[in-house]
């Protein structure tokens, strides 16, 4: 039975190594985050993106705001849903870069976190399966050595 403990032991390497990528993306994040400014936009068109053929799409925001410095600008948010979530015409946050307001996103908690999230959960998955998997493995072990 070394052989659950060599794949617990891999898992848990894999695990680890998911675990910092995605605490590395969640530092990223909120970086990114405390560069940005807050602004109230206005959602001026839905667009439906098929991002795998067969699959129904999802809708996407067209929104448009204005900086502080007054420059009007319109993007399109690269976070959509089926069905959408979004009307036209609806206000919603919106941040935006200083330097560069075309790079703006509609402002949830989504949009900002779930790669960090879901990355750091499947991180947490792993570690406790290949926990779980050296531990029987060594309890196997011992018990088959009486």
């Amino acid at each position: 039975m070394g052989a659950l403990i060599l794949i617990g032991f891999l898992f848990l390497l894999i695990g680890l190594a998911v675990l910092i990528y995605g605490a590395v993306s969640a530092v990223r994040q909120s970086r990114e985050l405390a560069r940005q400014v807050g602004a109230t936009g206005t959602v001026v068109d839905l667009v439906k993106r098929v991002f795998n053929p067969g699959s129904s799409g999802v809708y996407c925001p067209v929104v448009e705001f204005t900086t502080a410095s007054g420059q009007a600008v319109r993007f399109e948010s690269q976070f959509g849903t089926m069905p959408a979530t979004h009307q036209v015409g609806q206000t919603v946050a919106v941040r935006y870069e200083v330097a560069d307001p075309h790079k703006a996103e509609v402002d949830s908690a989504t949009s900002h976190w779930f790669v960090p999230g879901c990355t750091i959960a499947m991180g947490l998955g792993f570690l406790v399966l290949g926990g779980s998997l050296f531990v029987i493995g060594i309890i196997v072990l011992a018990g088959s050595n009486r």
